[in-house]
């Protein structure tokens, strides 16, 4: 077992590179040479994240490879996120029919993700604290009809419409002093 586990810190540090960026300096408002940081400690969370998922990306892309990204949205741009969610969904940039999963936070998705019904799907915690998925394509409305194509997703789920909102409580109770009931006014 210790053998086993020397030889993967072996391959794991084999496959570790030492990155630099490069950024244009500028002095009194020109150009004025290079910068050279250090990657990990002077780009942002994003820069980093982006180069951590690049390669899943465009391996499973290439290779018709299902690709799982949790909170996919978190520290990159939405716009990025935006681009990477049409790099699945175009027929042109992803001839193989890849599938990306994620899990988000970022309802703007909804708006301009152009995804479709099927490809949304919710999870809500029911009242056992189990945790419930379903599809917005299966989804009844109160009516009893189903959600249209065409619908306003975004604005809709943010109104509660399609359940999956999280039950956020009285936050402002947090602020208030046990002994009295009112706001806590010596901080």
């Amino acid at each position: 077992e210790e053998d086993l586990e020397e030889t993967r810190r072996l391959l794991l540090e084999q496959r570790r590179i030492n990155m630099s960026a490069l950024h244009q300096k500028f002095r009194d408002g020109h150009p004025d040479g290079l910068a050279d940081l250090d990657f990990l400690k002077e780009e942002s969370e994003g820069t980093r994240k982006l180069f951590r998922i690049i390669g899943p990306i465009l391996d499973s892309v290439m290779n018709g490879h299902v690709l799982v990204i949790d909170e996919l949205e978190a520290k990159l741009h939405p716009l990025l996120t935006k681009a990477i969610v049409r790099l699945f969904n175009s027929a042109k940039t992803n001839p193989k029919h890849t599938q990306l999963i994620f899990a988000t936070h970022d309802t703007n998705l909804l708006q301009y993700g152009k995804l479709r019904r099927d490809q949304i799907w919710f999870t809500e915690k029911t009242q056992r604290g189990a945790t419930s998925l379903y599809s917005l394509a299966d989804f009844k409305l109160p009516r009893g009809t189903k959600v249209r194509n065409d619908a306003a997703f975004e604005k809709n789920y943010i109104q509660g419409r399609y359940g999956a909102i999280p039950f956020l409580g009285d936050l402002e109770s947090l602020l208030k002093d046990p002994r009295n009931g009112k706001a806590d006014q010596t901080k």
